[in-house]
C-alpha cells in the first residue's frame, strides 16, 4: 500500500506548499481591496509574484506518477479528483494573476480599466474559487476514506503528523 502512502504524500505536499501559501496571498489581496486602503499603496507586483509561485509549486505535482493498481478504485479516485484540483487551483491562480495585473496596470496609468471588465474579471475569479472549494471538498472526503485504511505504521513514515486536509478552502 506504499502507492497509497505516496498519493497522501502529494496532497499533503499540495496544502501545506501551495494551499497555505495561497491562502496567505488571498487574505492579502482582500485586505488591499477593502475601502479603507483604497488611497494606500498595493503591491500588485507581489501579489502577482506570490500566485505565481504557488502555481508553479502546484504544477510540480504529478499524481499520475503514482502507480495505483487497477483493482483500487479508491485511490484511482482520489487520484481523480486531485487532479481536477490541481487543475483547478492553477485556473483561480491565472485567474488572480489576470486580475492583480489589470488593477496593476491601471494603477500605472498603463491602460484604463473598465468598471466591467473590473466586474467580470472578478466574477471569473470568484466562479473558480467556488468550483475549487467544492473540488477541495470532495477530495477530503476521499482522503478521509483512504486514511481509514492505512495502518499504523504508516504514520511514521509521516514523521508522527496527524493527517489533516481542508474541508473548506476558505478556512
Amino acid at each position: 500500500m506504499e502507492y497509497r502512502t505516496e498519493l497522501m504524500r502529494l496532497i499533503d505536499s499540495f496544502n501545506i506548499q501551495a494551499v497555505e501559501e495561497f491562502k496567505e496571498a488571498e487574505n492579502r489581496i482582500v485586505l488591499d481591496s477593502k475601502f479603507r486602503t483604497i488611497m494606500k499603496k498595493k503591491d500588485y507586483s507581489g501579489h502577482i509574484e506570490t500566485l505565481r509561485r504557488v502555481k508553479n509549486s502546484a504544477q510540480k505535482i504529478d499524481p499520475k506518477a503514482v502507480e495505483i493498481p487497477a483493482d483500487d478504485t479508491l485511490a484511482a479516485d482520489i487520484e481523480t479528483a486531485f487532479e481536477r484540483c490541481l487543475l483547478t487551483f492553477s485556473n483561480v491562480c491565472d485567474s488572480y494573476i489576470k486580475m492583480q495585473q489589470a488593477l496593476k496596470d491601471k494603477a500605472e496609468k498603463k491602460r484604463e480599466i473598465s468598471y466591467g471588465e473590473f466586474k467580470e474579471l472578478n466574477r471569473k475569479t470568484r466562479d473558480l474559487r467556488a468550483r475549487l472549494n467544492s473540488e477541495m471538498h470532495e477530495m477530503d472526503v476521499l482522503y478521509s476514506d483512504l486514511v481509514e485504511y492505512v495502518d499504523d505504521d504508516t504514520h511514521e513514515d509521516f514523521g508522527g503528523v496527524q493527517y489533516r486536509t481542508y474541508d473548506s478552502f476558505t478556512d
